[in-house]
């Protein structure tokens, strides 16, 4: 086969995209604004044939549909902008080409990387990436790429878990630094009141605190989720309901008679989750007062 990423690397070099010798390179995204008639000529080009190039999950960091082609030396990925982002960008400024660098999380300890690393996102390879923040809009650009093997598992959180719920915080709408979420993290560490994180791909994607109090008109207590925030980038996948179930297993534990959230109405997608696991909408109404 005559295309190969290694051939590749000083077409990136080119385009300022200096990749280090440690590199472990396992693809390189292609800019195209026609994926079908560049799977044509790039499969031509590497001495395969047209239906070598097999559809990918769409990259959702870049904003981009995604074919694959694999090449001796790992995976060809083109991409073709799906909305106005920064792959769009990267072609009105360098045109058709390599633009893209993935590179294997495994073997690249995360303290080695350098810049900041936007939240994981779905990536034609088959798993996550981060994509490390561009100094330019319009690229060339790093990802990091962390492959599925797993579903997505729960765990108590931890300070050191400060900056990724920060992160999903900020994302939401709610801003908040590391140091913020470290205190209100103190202050649910007890049995009656606790944070759980959900874990997909050893990346932090989603969390849910619970707080569990008595009530005095009965001799029993009740739990509140206080706040549950999920990752865009892995809705839909299941992460919710197990944050869900997460906070009911609390309840249980500490002898609460139901378990209650809030929804509000600016967000339907919420509430068809809460009540597709079985919550309803009670007969009180929700007042609040700003003091």
């Amino acid at each position: 086969m005559g295309l190969t990423l290694g051939a590749l690397v000083p077409m990136l070099a080119s385009r300022g995209l200096e990749l280090s010798t440690s590199a472990s390179l396992i693809g390189i995204g292609w800019a195209t604004v026609d994926l079908d008639r560049a799977a044509r000529e790039l499969a031509r080009e590497a001495g395969l044939d047209r239906s070598r190039v097999r559809p990918a999950p769409d990259d959702e960091a870049l904003g981009a549909v995604a074919g694959r082609l694999d090449v001796k030396d790992g995976a060809l990925i083109l991409l073709e902008p799906r909305t106005e982002g920064r792959l769009a960008a990267a072609l009105a400024r360098h045109g058709e080409g390599p633009v893209a660098a993935y590179l294997d999380t495994d073997a690249m300890p995360m303290a080695s990387v350098r810049g900041a690393l936007l939240a994981p996102r779905p990536d034609p390879l088959g798993g996550q990436s981060r994509l490390v923040r561009p100094a330019r809009a319009w690229g060339p650009f790093v990802l990091y790429h962390l492959a599925m093997t797993t579903g997505p598992t729960i765990r108590a959180a931890t300070d050191a878990d400060a900056e990724a719920i920060a992160t999903l915080f900020t994302d939401e709408g709610y801003p908040a630094g590391p140091s913020d979420v470290r205190e209100r993290l103190s202050r649910f560490d007890s049995t009656f009141s606790t944070v759980r994180v959900a874990e997909l791909g050893g990346e932090v994607v989603g969390f849910v605190a619970v707080h569990v109090m008595p009530r005095f008109e009965h001799g029993d207590r009740i739990a509140r989720i206080l706040a549950l925030i999920v990752d865009a980038g892995v809705r839909e996948r299941g992460v919710g309901s197990l944050l869900m179930g997460a906070a009911e297993e609390v309840a249980r534990a500490t002898d609460c008679a139901f378990i209650e959230i809030t929804a509000g109405r600016h967000r339907p997608e919420a509430q068809r989750l809460y009540e597709s696991v079985g919550y309803e909408a009670g007969v009180a109404n929700y007042l609040r007062k700003r003091l």
